[in-house]
């Protein structure tokens, strides 16, 4: 299939500027993101921020004009999809506490938006069976469109203090009131619908027993088809085929899930399907109701695989049209006639283009960042360098705008969080901004990150902060030294949550390598995150097993986790730290970065502490981005800036 192109802007932004976008452009969220397009592609949505006010707003390309919106800068939003031409779902999110329930969680919900009335709805609302305190409501898992104004949504069903049963409810998209259709069970963890709104699978788990179970409708029923004994489900259930004639489920290799396999009704397996050596599974494509078409492989740059022959070959073409950039599938609709990409990466500024596939046409419907052009982007170029014992680490390096290999650049090594995730090319607004501001950022993908093999991942698994994974970040680092990339008096290491406790960890075991440390919601005592974690999920719980498998027995090994803590080692820092933590942070705990602070000011160290009021554990709002890019942008001036004085560190550590 040839593609045939046709460039339309639809929606308008600012023209190249002489001078930088400044920090605040970088700081604040994107001008468009979390753009869908309807199913007779006739409508696009998008979560819009100007002024720093933001809202999703719905343009009509028929009209050339916006049909309405709605402001959303009071919730964390978080993605929109169009369940009919008329409704589009807004997911959203926000840092709750509970009377009568331990600590915070990230409360989700979900919102449907008619465009025809212009009015929004809390979908749930005035729910009376729901169970309080649950964090994953508001996720969607069904659609009939002989049922066109409901949807299908999951959720914890019971009074405060009772056992909760994961029901099913049917919910009116233009009240917000759902009905339950389906009770399940304490151990019932998802539920699969069909476009009739027929129930067709039911999967379950009970941590108490390592039972787990899946139930698929046969002959009108739901029957047992598959069950199995394991300390952490061995399955899990991504969709189905179109014609309902097997469930399709990821596998677990080697400790997680990356397989993708047939389950029939008879409860036999086959496969693998859609498998590569090189990478992972890293998302199924789908619709609303879970039938597969297809997935994305993991890696520097996406890949894709379809059902349909015709749609590889159409993916490919449109991954020709920007050789250097990462383009990634963003929205489609259920035919598969139109398709939304983001392009991002190599020397372009991230944009969002609509491909109409049956006119074979190709429209530019707007930029991420309105005030970032190409001719601001700082390139990104995907590069491998060979760490100490000869294995190659896949990295990302965003250099300045001006950047020659003769002359050494002060350098932030950024180690991403996860750990288990990955760095892919594309736009990093942290690593653009400071890229743009003349400092070289190397992302290196350390054994431990995943999308490049379970081999690579798995290698990662009990070699936290004196192991392998930091000593890839380490010969990350000295690699650009010898290439005289990197200027070794001028060198700066920031993270994120585990890249904040790689970022501590190289403050603590290789303190003559860094001028400077910053964390941002960081990990830095693993005994005490290991103790919150079997708080949390209960000592048998295939969560706190997982973490335990990841990092170390807290029991068996605490003396190992004192020694790669970064907390019990302040005394070995030579570099200023700053810390940054948000006080809504539900995944890392603020106390992480407090007990690291203590340590740091006995020890007599350089220390400046950051709280994010109301900032999550993802920076999810603009005030969080703007005040961490901020601080940082004054820490890292201060260290190894243009007005930097340089102490002469010492090159090469461990």
């Amino acid at each position: 299939m040839r593609v045939l192109l046709a460039l339309i802007f639809m929606l308008s932004w600012a023209g190249a500027a002489d001078a930088l976008p400044p920090l605040e452009v970088y700081g604040d969220l994107p001008s468009n993101r979390a753009m869908s397009i309807s199913p007779d592609g006739r409508r696009l949505a998008r979560i819009n921020m100007r002024d720093s006010v933001e809202a999703l707003l719905v343009y009509d390309f028929d009209e050339k004009k916006n049909l309405g919106g709605v402001n959303t800068s009071k919730v964390k939003t978080q993605n929109t999809r169009f369940i009919s031409d008329k409704h589009v779902i807004l997911r959203a999110s926000e840092t709750t506490r509970v009377s009568g329930f331990r600590g915070e969680f990230e409360y989700s919900a979900a919102f449907a938006y008619n465009v025809e009335t212009d009015k929004l709805k809390l979908l749930l609302r005035g729910t009376e069976e729901l169970y309080p305190a649950q964090s994953g409501l508001g996720r969607i898992v069904g659609y009939s469109p002989q049922k066109k104004d409901y949807v299908y949504m999951p959720g914890f069903l019971g009074a405060r203090g009772s056992d909760p049963t994961f029901g099913l409810l049917q919910v009116n998209l233009d009240t917000g009131r759902g009905r339950v259709i389906n009770r399940g069970s304490a151990d019932t963890i998802d539920w699969f619908v069909n476009k009739d709104g027929d129930v067709i699978a039911e999967e379950k788990y009970n941590d108490r027993r390592d039972l787990y179970t899946i139930e698929m409708r046969v002959d009108g029923k739901l029957r047992k088809i598959f069950e199995r004994k394991a300390a952490r489900p061995p399955l899990s259930i991504v969709g189905y085929k179109p014609d309902e004639s097997a469930l399709i489920v990821s596998l677990r290799n080697d400790g997680d899930y990356f397989n993708l396999a047939e389950l029939t009704p008879d409860g036999k397996l086959s496969g693998p399907i859609f498998q590569r050596g090189d990478a992972d599974v890293d998302r199924v494509i789908n619709n609303v109701n879970r039938v597969v078409f297809g997935v994305e492989y993991s890696g520097i740059y996406p890949r894709y695989d379809f059902f349909d022959d015709e749609l590889d070959d159409f993916a490919e073409q449109i991954a020709l049209m920007f050789p250097d950039a990462a383009v990634t599938l963003s929205d489609w609709t259920d035919d598969l006639n139109f398709f939304i990409f983001r392009v991002a990466g190599g020397a372009l500024a991230p944009s969002y283009h609509l491909f109409d596939r049956q006119n074979t046409k190709l429209i530019r419907v707007g930029n991420a960042y309105e005030e970032i052009n190409d001719e601001d982007a700082a390139e990104v170029v995907s590069i491998a360098y060979k760490a100490r014992d000869g294995v190659r680490i896949p990295s990302l390096l965003t250099r300045p705008r001006d950047w020659t290999p003769e002359t050494p650049r002060p350098t932030i090594i950024m180690p991403h969080g996860g750990p288990e995730s990955y760095d892919a090319m594309g736009f990093d607004w942290m690593a653009q901004y400071f890229a743009t501001r003349g400092y070289l950022v190397l992302q290196p993908n350390f054994r431990g990150s995943d999308g490049f093999g379970a081999e690579h991942r798995n290698a990662g698994r009990g070699n936290w902060g004196r192991g392998v994974m930091q000593h890839d970040v380490t010969d990350g680092l000295n690699a650009l030294i010898k290439t005289k990339w990197a200027d070794p008096d001028r060198v700066c290491i920031i993270g994120a949550s585990y890249g904040g406790y790689a970022a501590l960890a190289g403050g603590a075991f290789t303190p003559d390598l860094y001028k400077c440390v910053a964390a941002i919601a960081p990990v830095a005592d693993l005994p005490r995150m290991l103790y919150d974690e079997r708080q949390d999920h209960g000592k048998d719980s295939w969560v706190f097993d997982y973490w335990k498998e990841l990092i170390g027995d807290p029991r068996a090994g605490r003396d190992k986790l004192k020694l790669i803590s970064p907390s019990e080692h302040a005394d070995q820092f030579k570099a200023p730290v700053l810390l940054i933590h948000g006080n809504d942070d539900t995944v890392v705990p603020y106390r992480q970065s407090a007990i690291m602070e203590r340590a740091l000011k006995r020890a007599g160290k350089e220390v400046e502490m950051v709280k994010l009021k109301g900032g999550d554990h993802w920076l999810s709002t603009s005030d969080a981005r703007l005040d961490t890019l901020r601080a940082l942008d004054r820490f890292v001036a201060r260290t190894i800036g243009p007005d930097a004085v340089a102490t002469g560190g010492t090159s090469g550590g461990e």
